[in-house]
């Protein structure tokens, strides 16, 4: 087919009929081959007029992917969580204990459930305190560390929470 054609060449119907096929995912140049038309021509047009309704329709259909995945995933984990809860009452009423592993990987399953589940409401997936410790704390932790009578111990001025004082070093 000769390529001298145009976008604006083509009737009404065989337009529509682009459109919906580059909507589609056909690139411009199989749909450029396929009409008889100018490459540059096509790509002209489908870059002014339909290359942002092809944007929105993709986030549109991402959205309702992730939609539906998160759907999907809390039917996934409400049924994992139905069958490990049956899996800890078996392993609960039992004669004898689980065992390391099994109570291990029950373990494991809840929390990765619970990581993938934070990561989607876009928390964090560890939750870490970071609770300020004082000098008196540090040391009485330290006397429980075998190693602590090798740390050589320092003079030092505990300064209160909120204080903006300046201390200098005293020889």
């Amino acid at each position: 087919m000769s390529k001298d054609k145009t976008f604006s060449d083509l009737s009404e119907p065989n337009k529509e009929a682009l459109k919906q096929a580059y909507m589609e995912g056909v690139t411009i140049t199989e749909l450029a081959d396929k009409y008889g038309l100018k490459r540059t021509s096509l790509s002209y047009h489908a870059n002014k007029y339909w290359k942002q309704e092809l944007e929105l329709r993709r986030s549109e259909l991402f959205e309702s992917f992730s939609s539906s995945k998160r759907a999907n995933f809390i039917k996934m984990s409400e049924s994992a969580i139905k069958v490990m809860s049956k899996a800890l009452q078996e392993l609960a009423q039992r004669e004898f204990p689980p065992t390391i592993r099994e109570a291990k990987d029950a373990t494991v399953i809840l929390e990765s459930l619970d990581k993938i589940t934070r990561l989607d409401d876009g928390n964090p997936t560890d939750i870490i305190a970071e609770k300020p410790v004082s000098i008196i704390e540090l040391r009485d932790k330290l006397k429980i560390d075998p190693f602590y009578e090798e740390v050589e111990d320092v003079e030092f001025v505990q300064i209160e929470e909120g204080s903006n004082e300046n201390y200098e070093e005293s020889n």
